[in-house]
């Protein structure tokens, strides 16, 4: 059994996992990073997720401190307005930047954040890829955390654990969480459209749920842009099925966008996720923390998901540059719990805000028609107010 040591295991290669392997290897941490899955490292088509991601601005300034945003703005849509439709209570919400020089927020491909990742990690000579690689078991000797996986063994002073909602680190741990299933799957879309979208993001609140339209880079010249929509589990996999003739999705689709966007033209890609979130009793374990998903999971309704893993990432590269600069010891109860203390309630916070915005915004009786109306309205009427849910949406 080939063994390995290091000052982070980082388990997880996924968006999150590689950018915490980024930045904690900018700090000089020795770092070892496996993934179950076979990434292919050496040529330009590393992932296959066609799915996009929305980051925030404050994200963006995060990334732009870690020396990244540089590779990514080249791959990055704007968005410079966002609207907001209740077609339950006939109501509109039409959000502007309040600051200068800043969007609030932009789109990007996953393929293209994690191709960027991965090759700036390649140049790391204190950054160790292992792909194909299922963790097994845990156990502790002295100051070290150990890891097997396969035909591995891997010494490290702390566990980083970023892989994901079903978190293999948080099974094998036992750590507690609160799960919430709902009844609804998510159909996820690129799609190229006759009309420019002029860089606005639109949310649409209807019964049936929530439905965005991100907007996207030209390719080819031609106007894109993504979907998301949340639907009752039967009709997202009818729309997703194979069994369903494309050119009844575009029509679908059209029923929903064609004032904003024009015709369908071409949809470039379609997929379907069951929705649930989920939060961890806490984010750490003996010489272990949580980042992303694998601590927790929002509604995406607010599409702040990879934003507050973003989050978690910027406060446990705070907490090891402070811990390197104060020639502190990594991994220790009080390290974990510091990290756990700087980022739990951001995240039950977002939880909760996201569950019960899905909640009230499916109510369609009138009492709720007529409350949603009258928070609309007292919303448009009050900037203070409206710059202050826009600086949030921004991570500000």
């Amino acid at each position: 059994m080939k063994e390995l040591s290091c000052d982070l295991h980082i388990v997880g290669g996924a968006l999150t996992g590689l950018l915490t392997a980024y930045c904690a290897s900018s700090l000089g941490y020795k770092i070892v990073l496996s993934e179950r899955k076979n990434i292919t490292l050496d040529n330009k088509k590393t992932t296959t997720d066609t799915r996009t991601t929305a980051i925030a601005e404050g994200s963006k300034v995060f990334l732009e401190s870690q020396g990244l945003w540089k590779f990514i703005k080249g791959f990055a849509e704007p968005i410079k307005n966002i609207k907001v439709i209740d077609e339950t209570a006939n109501s509109n919400l039409d959000f502007n930047n309040p600051i200068n020089k800043s969007n609030l927020g932009y789109i990007v491909k996953n393929s293209k954040l994690i191709s960027v990742l991965i090759n700036e990690l390649k140049k790391k000579n204190n950054v160790n890829f292992i792909t194909g690689s299922s963790l097994t078991s845990i156990t502790y000797s002295n100051s070290k955390i150990i890891s097997f996986s396969n035909d591995k063994k891997i010494k490290s002073k702390l566990i980083i654990a970023a892989d994901g909602k079903n978190s293999t680190v948080r099974k094998i741990l036992g750590t507690n969480f609160f799960k919430k299933k709902y009844k609804e799957k998510a159909l996820v879309i690129s799609f190229f459209h006759e009309r420019p979208h002029n860089n606005i993001a639109y949310e649409f609140f209807l019964k049936s749920g929530p439905l965005a339209i991100l907007p996207m880079q030209k390719e080819s010249n031609r106007n894109q842009s993504a979907l998301i929509w949340s639907n009752k589990p039967e009709i997202v996999d009818k729309i997703a099925s194979s069994d369903l003739n494309i050119k009844y999705v575009k029509e679908i689709i059209n029923e929903k966008i064609y004032q904003q966007l024009g015709n369908v033209t071409n949809i470039n890609s379609l997929q379907s996720f069951p929705l649930s979130a989920h939060i961890n009793e806490k984010f750490y374990d003996n010489k272990t923390i949580y980042v992303g998903d694998a601590a927790h999971s929002i509604h995406p309704i607010a599409g702040q998901g990879w934003n507050l893993g973003l989050r978690d990432v910027k406060s446990i590269t705070k907490l090891l540059r402070e811990t390197k600069e104060r020639n502190s010891t990594i991994g220790t109860k009080s390290f974990c719990k510091m990290y756990n203390d700087k980022c739990y309630y951001d995240a039950y916070r977002l939880f909760e805000i996201t569950d019960k915005l899905d909640w009230i915004f499916k109510k369609d009786q009138s009492y709720f028609k007529f409350l949603k109306k009258a928070g609309f309205n007292i919303i448009n009427k009050n900037r203070i107010f409206k710059e202050k849910i826009v600086k949030f949406a921004m991570g500000f």
